[in-house]
């Protein structure tokens, strides 16, 4: 069975986005979202794991802001020693698994499927190890619903010849990421002394990805750092109308999810007092790349063309493309013009906006993440 067209071309994007050199918590949510359309899943999963299989941390498609703890709870009950020696024993002979009976005979029985699967709609099974220098580094999991067929053997082929790009994903990097200036926003409510009074439903989400870039052990004591932060920023502001000297209340946060622009502001300004009620805005401003190479995907560009236009998007000069993509400068300057006249620009300016654009309302067509369970 070949690749169809659409397909062909999201598994050109499952490589390049590995290959894109940015942190693994904001390429393997991405990979998890953008493989559905070469094998169709959904609320897919990846696990970080030790040597014996053991989860080690969690990054998915989905953000739920009241999951982390209770996930890892229901993991750590479920992979018993037994479990373990059994997936472990099958890892040896096969490269995948589709049916997780070979766990455990009784796993559509078992608090892991009952009380998370099953809320995920998470049914039938496809899951593989990621392996670097031959050792297990993450467990990648694929979904779908019990209304819908298994995972055949074209498709679980197709997702063991992405494992290795995968691999390729969680190594450390160290690229210059340079972010989008805007992007998705929420709004809190605080007093002064940093409590949450209020929280839009973006801004839970926001949050939990300020506070969670993966789910791990350390997950509470992230989240306690995080508002510590915030209760500066409003003890800051109320100070700043004291008259006395202090910080601008904003801050900026980093992770390997993007940046969190906090800012925090007066709600009521005829009561800036110690019982007043502060506004803090979350903005998320994802790195640039990753929003030029999702826009890219639903143009009619060849796979060199969306390379090439991703460059130029980027400031890249014509000797710079043609250095990394060891091409001559009259094919560069030939790729460029055949980008021009299929996207109906008139100069590499034009580009970037148009992408960014392009971007914004696919996510918004899209329905952007599905952020919480049903």
């Amino acid at each position: 069975m070949g690749h169809n067209p659409k397909q062909s071309k999201a598994i050109a994007y499952l490589r390049q986005l590995c290959c894109s050199g940015l942190d693994k918590e904001i390429v393997i949510p991405e990979f998890l979202r953008a493989v559905q359309i070469a094998i169709p899943s959904g609320n897919n999963t990846f696990s970080g794991v030790d040597e014996e299989l053991l989860p080690t941390y969690f990054l998915a498609e989905f953000v739920d802001a009241e999951l982390d703890e209770f996930l890892l709870s229901v993991m750590g009950g479920f992979w018993t020693p037994e479990r373990t020696l059994r997936a472990g024993k099958w890892f040896t002979k096969f490269s995948v698994l589709a049916n997780p009976r070979v766990i455990d005979g009784a796993f559509y029985s078992t608090d892991l499927y009952n009380l998370v699967f099953r809320q995920w709609e998470q049914h039938h099974v496809l899951s593989a190890p990621v392996t670097q220098y031959g050792k297990p580094v993450g467990m990648l999991s694929l979904f779908r619903p019990p209304t819908q067929n298994s995972f055949n053997d074209y498709e679980q082929t197709l997702m063991t010849s992405l494992l290795p790009y995968v691999a390729h994903a969680l190594c450390d990097q160290s690229k210059d990421i340079h972010y989008s200036d805007a992007g998705e926003s929420g709004m809190m409510i605080m007093d002064t002394q940093g409590s949450i009074q209020y929280l839009s439903h973006e801004a839970k989400l926001l949050l939990a990805l300020a506070c969670h870039p993966t789910l791990n052990v350390g997950a509470h004591e992230q989240k306690v750092e995080l508002m510590a932060n915030l209760t500066k920023l409003c003890r800051n502001l109320q100070a700043i109308f004291h008259g006395k000297v202090a910080a601008p209340p904003s801050w900026s946060h980093v992770n390997g999810r993007g940046r969190f622009i906090f800012r925090a502001y007066w709600l009521d300004r005829q009561n800036q007092e110690s019982g007043g009620v502060v506004g803090m805005t979350i903005e998320h401003q994802e790195p640039l790349e990753i929003k030029i190479l999702r826009a890219l995907q639903d143009l009619s560009l060849s796979p060199v063309q969306q390379q090439v236009a991703a460059m130029l998007a980027q400031s890249c000069s014509n000797e710079q493309i043609c250095q990394r993509l060891h091409i001559k400068l009259p094919t560069t300057k030939d790729h460029i013009r055949k980008i021009f006249t299929k996207l109906d620009i008139n100069s590499r300016d034009e580009l970037l906006p148009m992408l960014l654009a392009l971007d914004h309302s696919n996510q918004i067509n899209k329905g952007s993440v599905r952020l919480e369970s049903p």
